[in-house]
């Protein structure tokens, strides 16, 4: 039973009322028809009052000390002077290796909870149950019960830090921790340490990156990196997947602790999400075996540029890689015109156009943000340099001789280039993204300078993917955008929260999540990626036997206090029983 304060002083208290009323209840006399009294009267005389009193009291004490001792051994009360010797802590790790499967069938993580099942059984009723990766979320010492209620609880978790929990500081304490030794947490010398590590394979995927041919950005290579961290040499099957209609393999032999690069080249895919896998046999740890990279779209762009005549523009446009360039007037513009992007130079379309646009200087229309001023000879006092448009190009050494600006950098989020009274360069979206510059190309150096071209196919790969994903590690992760919501690869909504500045969530496990935020879509490819979380047989018990989870190191607890009161009912039930029948308080 387990105690509460109304069942460890109102049963006693019920118990010790009833005996003492049992023995306040007098038995009714016997009539017996006898001869005469005088035999009876001369016994009567022999025996005093107080004779009977010392008997009455003692048949109530011994009654009251056996009712009491098996009613207190009931509730199973904690004595305050074996408190200290009876408590328990149970530290269990739970770091993401603890997930690694043995040749049971079993993870090392479900040995670990049967054999802290076990150490809850047999140990004292003062149980305080710890992890190494602070989910136990417990406030002190508890019961067998509320210990296996949070045994119950406890996961293993796919990321994070281990670390040991902070102790008690009573030194009569036992602290036993259940671990594989993968983990680097500083155990205790006194700690028993229970052991559940078995060597285990596994070959991981702890690299992957897509990037272009230098010489050809239509053609596409993807760089995969594999690990065998498994005691032995391990063969593998590394496979690429594009949707369903691409896919690449190669099989690799890789030696133990061999790290193999591999090479694919995925011109062939379209564009989308790539998955990198590297499948073995009897792997025991499926976290690290998948990982994801994004392929840009890289076909052949149609690029419309609305311009009265400019050499300089056209050529830059035209000695793009994959741009294809159609030339058109303001007047033989129409809203229907069809292109991937558009350039309007000193121009701007009623209607804002289906597709990205690139605008030079451009008059006042509805959808762009009205100018500010117009000034001479502008320099650049500032550029967001984590912006993709002003990778490669030198703004420091831009001269301009006529800009018209936009609203004062400091007020407009938007701004990625800034002159000193206001916005040189913005973006923004109306159907489509949008980039303003507020000055023509020959107004300034910049078209006679080497970042002209980098400039102008900056904007149009930020154009054709405005949100271009972003990648992070499997964990927390933090997006500035506003009042979405966020699904994984399978368009399984995932648990968000707002936050000050965008929307965060968590991203348990390598997937390609997508954040909603009104008309912007961004993607969030979350890997591990980490050698050091694929090594689950890096391990600090490797030469330690695993522990038979009987706990038999351990010193045993002295005898608890609920069995020390049965023992002590039973001699008094015992006492009783003589004295009874030896006419003591008979």
């Amino acid at each position: 039973m387990s105690s509460s304060p109304v069942l460890t002083f109102g049963l006693p208290a019920a118990i010790a009322a009833l005996i003492v009323l049992l023995h306040l209840l007098k038995p009714r006399p016997r009539q017996l028809v006898v001869a005469s009294t005088l035999l009876w009267a001369s016994v009567a005389k022999r025996h005093k009052r107080s004779d009977r009193l010392w008997r009455w009291w003692l048949s109530l004490a011994l009654c009251l000390a056996v009712g009491l001792a098996i009613g207190l051994a009931l509730t199973r009360p904690d004595l305050p002077g074996a408190a200290g010797v009876a408590r328990t802590v149970l530290v269990l790790d739970n770091s993401p290796s603890m997930a690694a499967r043995t040749r049971d069938g079993k993870t090392r993580w479900l040995h670990a909870v049967e054999r802290a099942r076990a150490l809850i059984e047999a140990r004292g009723p003062q149980i305080m149950l710890l992890d190494t990766m602070g989910d136990a979320a417990t406030s002190g010492f508890g019961s067998r019960g509320e210990a296996l209620a949070v045994l119950e609880r406890l996961r293993v978790p796919t990321h994070g830090v281990a670390q040991m929990p902070a102790l008690p500081s009573d030194a009569n304490l036992e602290v036993h921790v259940l671990s594989d030794g993968v983990a680097a947490i500083d155990i205790p010398e006194r700690a028993v340490v229970h052991s559940v590590f078995e060597a285990a394979d596994n070959v991981a995927v702890t690299a992957l990156e897509v990037r272009p041919f230098p010489a050809d950005p239509l053609r596409y290579e993807a760089f995969v990196q594999v690990y065998n961290a498994a005691p032995g040499p391990k063969h593998a099957r590394l496979t690429l997947r594009g949707r369903e209609r691409f896919a690449v393999s190669q099989e690799l032999d890789l030696a133990a602790g061999e790290l193999v690069d591999a090479a694919f080249e995925v011109s062939r895919f379209e564009g989308g999400v790539l998955a990198a896998a590297a499948l073995a046999s009897n792997d025991a740890f499926a976290l690290d075996d998948v990982a994801f990279a994004t392929v840009p779209a890289h076909r052949t762009k149609q690029v419309v540029l609305v311009t009265q005549g400019n050499a300089r523009l056209a050529d830059c446009l035209r000695s793009l890689a994959g741009v294809r360039l159609q030339t058109l007037t303001p007047a033989a513009y129409r809203d229907d015109t069809h292109a991937d992007a558009y350039v309007f130079d000193g121009f701007a379309p009623a209607k804002p156009p289906p597709a990205g646009a690139l605008l030079f200087r451009p008059p006042a229309v509805a959808w762009l943000p009205a100018r500010s001023s117009d000034v001479a000879d502008a320099t650049v006092v500032h550029w967001d340099r984590a912006h993709a448009l002003t990778d490669g190009v030198a703004w420091h050494d831009l001269r301009i001789k006529h800009a018209t600006l936009g609203a004062s950098a400091s007020d407009l989020e938007r701004s990625v280039v800034s002159a000193a009274n206001g916005a040189l360069i913005e973006t923004g979206r109306a159907a489509a993204p949008w980039i303003v510059v507020g000055f023509a190309p020959q107004a300034s150096n910049l078209a006679l300078r080497p970042g002209f071209p980098v400039f102008v196919g900056n904007a149009l790969a930020w154009l054709s993917d405005a949100d271009p994903p972003t990648a992070r590690a499997i964990g927390i992760v933090h997006v500035p955008l506003s009042g979405g919501y966020v699904v994984d690869g399978s368009g399984v909504r995932v648990a968000s929260r707002a936050t000050p500045d965008g929307i965060a969530f968590e991203a348990a496990r390598p997937d390609v999540y997508t954040v909603h935020a009104g008309a912007r879509q961004l993607k969030v490819v979350a890997n591990i990626l980490d050698p050091r979380v694929a090594d689950i047989n890096h391990s600090h018990f490797a030469e330690r036997p695993p522990s038979d989870g009987s706990g038999a190191a351990a010193p045993r607890p002295p005898a608890e206090p609920w069995a020390l009161l049965l023992l002590v009912g039973v001699a008094f039930l015992l006492i009783e029983w003589t004295a009874y029948t030896r006419r003591v308080t008979g």
